[in-house]
């Protein structure tokens, strides 16, 4: 179902529910008392302003919010039996955001149009893990705020004080990820001990001169804190992490948060840092590697600190995207000591495998670090060899019968039909990945591989 609005002023005095995808390309306002309940998506082409009514939330499926002009609010409650919001312009709220289930999403990527916008005096309640917003939040006004952001099932504020005016705006986003890839951690003031390594938020001065305060929050998925009266906010000024300081903690070592003992004049990206060797906050990976050692492959990884470490696990995978579960080894719990570790697969697979290393704490939290690849080389026995087989339909490997410089590959179903083809330049590579063009469905084909001179085929079954 399409509703369309034409340059029309529409006053709610009773609910209604929108079931379909509702357009909007005129004027749609919803007058004091008015409600309404969106299930689908909604597209704002028009004017959706002024509005003094309620906008429920309440799709049981994925919902977008889209459209060339913001969505304006008064109140807007997101209450879905399951699904989220993928928010794709602006929504301004004026009055009570209420936060009962579903997650609202943005784009980071853009930021400047993508947001979900709290206007002076706006507020919100009951921000969980289960319900906030994993994206771009906004706070125009002189109110303290703390902004409900997370990633996915996690919410982890952010908050600012009191700023001067009430046309002051503040724009946090949130990253449940290491800051180090852009943000050196290795760069800091002298003294900071060290930065953590599970997230960082970034914070920005969109409009205004204000300083401000900022507290940021911990929980169990921030890698360890220990000693609260060490911990310390922590702000990248584009050469640099600086030390703001640590004027009040609040919590505990589960959960808490901490505050700058000053006003910050200058934002960007945030994280949580230490002053000593105390609040481990990572599991400092200092490097993980894998080397063929005659019919065996040696997994090593070394430690810089760890903090609840329960176990380690090597998961391997023959696609870089599909990985089982390999090898268990126990971690150490806690320590700050460099800690070297190492493993073995007795049976690898043949050709190009990958191995990753994920981290499991004692309450269950786990984490991934690299990726990392190894070839098992396979020695040349005239055939064609592909694996793994069977294979799924979007990717499996060839050995080469032979070394020759070029090749020309063809999958033929079991009817004699050509699924696809592709031209082979080794460039000294024995084993070759292939990623179809088309997904394979289940069943038998034929591969055939050319050369100038001669032809190999094999049997290759997909599942």
């Amino acid at each position: 179902m399409k509703i369309r609005f034409q340059l029309l002023v529409i006053s709610f005095q009773i609910g209604i529910c929108g079931y379909g995808q509702i357009q909007n390309s005129g004027d749609f306002r919803m007058h004091s008392g008015a409600e309404i309940g969106i299930f689908g998506d909604f597209t704002n082409n028009g004017n959706f302003n002024n509005n003094l009514g309620t906008v429920y939330l309440v799709g049981s499926n994925a919902q977008t919010f889209n459209g060339t002009n913001l969505i304006q609010s008064n109140n807007f409650v997101v209450d879905k039996a399951s699904g989220s919001l993928q928010l794709d312009n602006e929504l301004q709220v004026s009055g009570i955001l209420t936060f009962t289930k579903g997650i609202i999403y943005s784009d980071h990527a853009d930021k400047a149009t993508e947001f979900v916008h709290f206007q002076d005096g706006a507020t919100y309640l009951n921000a969980s893990d289960a319900s906030h917003v994993d994206g771009v939040v906004r706070k125009t006004g002189n109110d303290a705020f703390v902004f409900p952001v997370g990633d996915d099932s996690n919410l982890q504020s952010i908050a600012i004080d009191v700023p001067s005016l009430a046309t002051d705006a503040f724009t946090a986003e949130y990253f449940e990820t290491d800051a180090d890839a852009l943000y050196d951690r290795s760069l800091k003031e002298i003294s900071i001990d060290h930065l953590s390594s599970c997230e960082y938020w970034i914070l920005d001065r969109t409009n205004g001169t204000s300083n401000v305060n900022v507290t940021l929050e911990w929980d169990l998925n921030s890698c360890g804190v220990d000693n609260l009266s060490d911990l310390l906010v922590a702000r990248w000024d584009g050469a640099e992490w600086k030390n703001h300081g640590n004027s009040l903690t609040t919590g505990n070592a589960s959960a808490g948060t901490v505050t700058t003992s000053g006003a910050v004049s200058s934002f960007g990206p945030f994280t949580l840092g230490s002053t000593t060797s105390n609040n481990p906050l990572p599991i400092e990976l200092t490097s993980f590697t894998a080397k063929k050692v005659e019919n065996v492959v040696v997994l090593e990884w070394v430690t810089a600190s760890e903090i609840n470490n329960d176990y380690f696990t090597i998961e391997r995978s023959d696609n870089c995207l599909d990985f089982e579960s390999l090898i268990t080894v126990q971690g150490a719990g806690n320590s700050t000591a460099t800690l070297n570790y190492a493993a073995i697969d007795y049976d690898p697979l043949r050709g190009v495998s990958y191995y990753r290393l994920k981290q499991t704490d004692f309450d269950g939290n786990e984490k991934s670090f690299q990726i990392i690849a190894i070839n098992n080389v396979i020695e040349n026995d005239g055939q064609l060899t592909l694996f793994p087989n069977p294979s799924l339909p979007d990717f499996f490997n060839l050995v080469l019968p032979v070394n020759k410089e070029f090749f020309e590959l063809y999958v033929i179903d079991d009817l004699g039909n050509l699924i696809f083809s592709e031209d082979i330049v080794p460039l000294g590579n024995q084993s070759i990945p292939i990623h179809p063009k088309v997904n394979l469905v289940p069943g038998h084909y034929i591969v055939k591989l050319v050369s100038e001179d001669e032809y190999w085929t094999s049997q290759l079954i997909i599942y």
